[in-house]
């Protein structure tokens, strides 16, 4: 199996988009070939369901109520599940309100001539989905309210009074519950992040993993070549190894090294996707995009009815999906409950 962890050089698109901050592993053994004929049906099945989006949405003409424009990063999958669930929170409403997409095709230069058509068209509302057009709106759009969807992290937001919007990222409380769920003997967590990018997160992680009777056993890299100490060092002291967002930390090189090490020391990974477990990590935590949407949906609703964007927080997700590898739990000899199995959003 270790012979068969080939790393990609390139993440998939959507995974790129959702998560800017790491890059995603894969393996043609462990993740699966989709293959180019299959790639094409599932790129067409993903644009036909747009193209259907865009004409019940902003393709038809009927304007019943306000303007709803959505600037969307990408038509994959998950922003059409995410466009979906804030739809038909709307409708379910009885909110009557003319929506318009604007698709960036994972193209940032789209950016630009998308906002001024959006600015002509007097929106009431703006809702951003992914990080490319979630900061490409924060920089242009400043007087019209904006809720951002499918973001890592909502820091940008907090420092935008017309904005508000639900991120990607599961609280650290609910990160270690589950880990406590799934590794319920396991102590120490160990995790490797770059302290320009990350101090802040790993202090607050420290005090909230202290609070829940776990121990975080941290190591700041600052390049690549300080991995292999820290690895070192983490196989002596740390029982799991939590895979936190950072760009250096999983980038493609190093997530190799991660997942080796994982592997060679019988010491599980937490990936922070699903693609991970594909590639070897024990389980993640996943995101539920439809109703990732209908949260959004919820905070759009209460600013048409009066609400500051400034007065809602900025959120989480409400609702915790999880995959495991099946695989990596039986070679590291983890005997994982039924029960838990079958909750499993997917296995490997």
């Amino acid at each position: 199996m270790l012979q068969s962890l080939v790393i990609m050089r390139r993440s998939p698109k959507t995974y790129r988009e959702l998560f800017p901050a790491v890059q995603a592993p894969c393996s043609s053994t462990i993740c699966g070939d989709a293959g180019p004929s299959r790639r094409r049906r599932m790129t067409f099945a993903a644009a036909a369901v747009f193209a259907v989006l865009f004409l019940l949405a902003g393709g038809s003409a009927v304007r019943t109520g306000e303007r709803i424009v959505l600037l969307v990063s990408s038509n994959e999958a998950p922003f059409q599940e995410a466009i979906g669930g804030f739809r038909e929170y709307l409708g379910g409403q009885g909110i009557q309100a003319g929506f318009e997409i604007f698709s960036l095709d994972g193209d940032p230069a789209k950016a630009g001539p998308a906002i001024q058509k959006i600015r002509a068209g007097g929106a009431r509302l703006v809702v951003t989905m992914g990080s490319m057009a979630t900061d490409a709106a924060l920089r242009e759009i400043t007087d019209i309210p904006l809720v951002a969807c499918l973001v890592l992290r909502t820091d940008n937001l907090k420092k935008a009074p017309n904005a508000t919007g639900v991120g990607l990222e599961f609280p650290l409380e609910v990160q270690f519950a589950w880990l406590q769920k799934i590794l319920p003997e396991v102590r120490s967590i160990g995790v490797l992040y770059n302290p320009s990018e990350n101090r802040k997160r790993i202090d607050a992680a420290a005090e909230i993993a202290r609070k829940a009777g776990l121990r975080l056993v941290a190591y700041e890299v600052n390049a690549p070549q300080d991995i292999p100490a820290a690895l070192d060092s983490l196989s002596r002291k740390a029982e799991v190894l939590w895979g936190v967002a950072d760009s250096l930390i999983l980038s493609p090189t190093i997530a190799k090294n991660l997942l080796l090490f994982s592997f060679r020391n019988s010491i599980p990974f937490i990936g922070p996707s699903a693609t991970w477990v594909k590639a070897g990590a024990l389980y993640s935590l996943d995101r539920n995009y439809a109703d990732l949407g209908a949260q959004c949906g919820e905070m759009a609703q209460k600013i048409m009815a009066g609400a500051a964007p400034s007065s809602l927080s900025p959120a989480a997700p409400r609702k915790v999906q999880y995959s495991l590898n099946l695989v990596t739990a039986r070679q590291m000899k983890i005997d994982l409950p039924e029960q838990l199995v079958r909750g499993a959003r997917q296995t490997y």
